[in-house]
């Protein structure tokens, strides 16, 4: 026996020095290897290899360098899949005898990879292999070529740059592999460690699949992905599970699961997500199906503090619980939230997992709605359904108050009724702006409640009735009670034509006076409630076309308010020594608009030292001014006046002496301050006819300050 062991060892030796002596010399034709490697790889991939300079030696060890490799891609339209600088492989020999080429501990350095989908649905990583393009392996035969196939281990990638491209989702982005380390990758059970950098975040992937090379019927997976920004720890996710026939019909069965303490971290991976600040974000699913598109079977989402602020003004979601165990159950959602200073809840369904996991199904498919907004024992109630397409929505309920904080007005008891339509669900969530909302929607809602408060200004018994139709809001009528007098408005917002335009009517309506400064643009001047009667009516996008477009007559007043001293050295001169606020008995103005112009019949107010009366022209988008007025300065049981023109802009006004009829300048110093009261007739032209508060009774002026106000105007020196 041990004879014949010898005997065999020593033919084996002899076969394997001569069949070495033949390898040695194929190997070391390097066009020889180039052709069987391109060979190798356009079977298994039905892509083209080139490679621009092949070298192969036998001492110490037999290995290859191979430089410029490129790979093709599936477009073949000269921009390659796959472009390494240098390759470098050790070569195993004994395989060569059976047409095997096999590499161990192959090295790429600095490969570039260009990923695309192309607009017709082709892929770069979607391979198809020659021997599936022909009719059987005797095709491959038949062509005179002799298949050789290509085996590697080991794998180290080193400073790799990869990107994509996705011209169906419209969707790109890149990232660097700054070292991957693939073990066994011809074996049963590849070992991977790879880590990717995107800016300051970097991410490492670890864990085994099943056999890749070649794949095998059952892809067994278990990979785990940590997550570091700025060198510090920021989330973990994982994926178990296995995937049956992955380069056929695809079964799925895997759970994925992820967590990040901080969702902005994510930004560094998807600049353009621009994800809010949100804590303590995890996700589990389970996911199963067949085919190229997989189907989540379970889901779970937890999220607390997510700022969506820049979606919803002044709003942060405390705590978001997302549910459904199976694909036919509802998805159940819990939201705790803040709106302002207002804490609301929100809980209801939305659909099965099995109706939102696929977009093309969602297109198709309507998608019941059962949310109920709470607040404490008070909720409003939505139900209706859902879809990329046509949604409905019928809301029903009342909440006890709502606060939401800032400029905002706050309300008590507010209910509401109403249903809305809107007509292309998915575009209404990528544009969403006020416009895009209008033109997207239609509906009617009847809102009521018992109170509204907004900067110091109450109303009672509030109510309207909106209507939203062919992208036209109408709110008519708006009716509330307050100030002792019943309130009655209507709005129009109409976007409908090439530019929005605006109607407003008040008969009367009362407003905290700073929130109409806000609206037109103006610094804060006087302080207290307006009443506004009239009409207006304007176009345009911006406020400049808005305010240039202006048409309608508007009359505005207050009484027991203030002033601002710049308004009052604005209106006189700049030497009126009027500092901080003038208390105000009363003021009123009427004004027309037109061609850019607000053309002002009246112009009225009156403190305890001042009473002026004029009228003039105001550019609303030039600031420029017109204005003759003629103020009378009260001074004890006498007054003293004179004209004023003021000309010049808002900015720089330009106050002189304005002569009388006759083309005199004067001074009338004289008369009795006490005789009437201008404040009646002044409020009944500001108010065309209508009522509204009395002014209050007159307090007795300083003699200092009134005898500082004549100074100021130049009357004494």
């Amino acid at each position: 026996m041990r004879l014949k062991w010898k005997i065999g060892l020593l033919a084996g030796a002899a076969v394997l020095a001569l069949g070495g002596a033949t390898i040695v010399s194929a190997t070391q034709d390097a066009d020889w290897l180039k052709t069987r490697l391109a060979d190798a790889v356009e079977s298994s991939t039905g892509r083209h290899l080139t490679i621009g300079q092949l070298h192969v030696w036998i001492l110490p060890f037999p290995w290859v360098e191979a430089k410029d490799v490129k790979l093709s891609s599936v477009a073949e339209d000269g921009v390659n899949m796959l472009d390494i600088r240098q390759v470098r492989a050790r070569l195993a020999l004994l395989p060569l005898f059976s047409h095997r080429i096999a590499f161990e501990d192959v090295s790429l350095i600095s490969p570039q990879v260009q990923l695309r989908r192309l607009a017709d649905g082709r892929a770069d990583w979607h391979f198809t292999p020659q021997e599936h393009l022909s009719n059987g392996a005797g095709g491959s035969a038949s062509s005179g070529k002799m298949h050789w196939n290509l085996t590697v281990s080991d794998l180290l990638l080193t400073q790799a740059q990869v990107g994509w491209r996705d011209a169906v989702h419209h969707r790109s982005g890149a990232f660097e592999v700054t070292e991957g380390k693939i073990k066994g990758l011809s074996g049963t059970a590849p070992d991977f460690d790879v880590k990717l950098r995107k800016g300051a975040g970097q991410l490492a992937l670890t864990g085994q699949t099943g056999p890749l090379l070649p794949m095998s019927a059952q892809l067994p997976m278990q990979l785990r992905l940590s997550l570091t920004v700025n060198g510090h720890p920021a989330g973990l996710a994982h994926i178990d599970g296995s995937i049956t026939d992955p380069q056929g019909q695809k079964a799925y069965a895997l759970q994925i699961g992820g967590s990040v303490a901080q969702l902005r971290d994510l930004n560094v991976f998807f600049p353009h997500a621009n994800l809010p600040d949100g804590r303590n974000v995890s996700v589990d699913m389970a996911v199963g199906g067949q085919g190229a598109q997989p189907a989540p079977q379970s889901l779970h989402v937890r999220a607390e503090n997510v700022d969506v602020g820049a979606w919803v003004p002044q709003t942060a979601l405390t705590r978001i619980v997302i549910d459904t165990a199976r694909p036919t159950d509802p998805v159940t959602a819990q939201i705790d939230g803040q709106v302002g200073a207002q804490m609301l809840s929100l809980r209801g369904t939305v659909g099965t997992m099995q109706q939102l996991a696929l977009p093309e199904h969602v297109a198709q498919e309507i998608v019941p709605v059962d949310l109920t907004l709470t607040q404490g024992e008070s909720s409003i109630h939505g139900t209706g359904t859902l879809s990329a397409g046509a949604s409905a929505l019928d809301v029903h309920g009342q909440l006890a108050h709502v606060v939401p904080g800032g400029d905002l007005p706050a309300a008590n008891g507010l209910k509401v009724d109403g249903h809305v339509v809107v007509t292309n669900t998915a575009a209404l969530v990528r544009h969403h702006a006020v416009p895009d909302v209008l033109r997207g929607a239609s509906g009617a809602v009847d809102v009521q409640a018992q109170s509204v408060n907004w900067q110091g200004v109450t109303w009672a018994h509030v109510s309207t009735h909106a209507t939203l139709q062919n992208s036209r809001l109408t709110l008519d009528p708006v009716q509330a009670e307050g100030n002792g007098f019943q309130q009655a408005g209507r709005l129009v917002y109409d976007v409908s034509g090439a530019a929005p335009q605006i109607e407003l009517a008040a008969h009367p309506v009362f407003l905290p006076l700073p929130v109409v400064e806000r609206w037109l643009g103006l610094s804060s001047s006087l302080s207290g409630t307006v009443q506004l009667v009239g009409a207006v009516s304007t176009q345009g996008e911006t406020p400049e076309d808005r305010r240039n477009s202006l048409a309608g007559h508007l009359g505005v007043s207050v009484v027991d308010g203030s002033v601002s001293g710049a308004v009052i050295r604005t209106l006189l001169g700049p030497q009126v020594p009027v500092k901080g606020k003038m208390p105000v008995r009363c003021f009123g103005t009427h004004m027309q608009f037109a061609q850019g112009n607000a053309n002002i019949d009246m112009l009225g107010l009156e403190t305890p030292f001042l009473v002026l009366h004029g009228h003039g022209t105001v550019g609303l988008g030039s600031q420029a001014l017109d204005m003759h007025l003629s103020p009378r300065v009260l001074l004890g049981g006498a007054s003293a006046s004179s004209d004023v023109a003021v000309t010049g802009t808002f900015a720089n006004p330009q106050p002189r002496m304005d002569p009388a009829y006759e083309g005199r300048y004067g001074i009338s110093i004289g008369g009795n301050d006490g005789e009437g009261d201008s404040c009646p007739a002044m409020l009944s032209a500001a108010r065309e006819g209508g009522v509204g508060p009395d002014a209050p009774q007159k307090k007795a002026g300083k003699e200092g300050k009134v005898m500082n106000m004549l100074r100021g105007l130049g009357l004494f020196q």
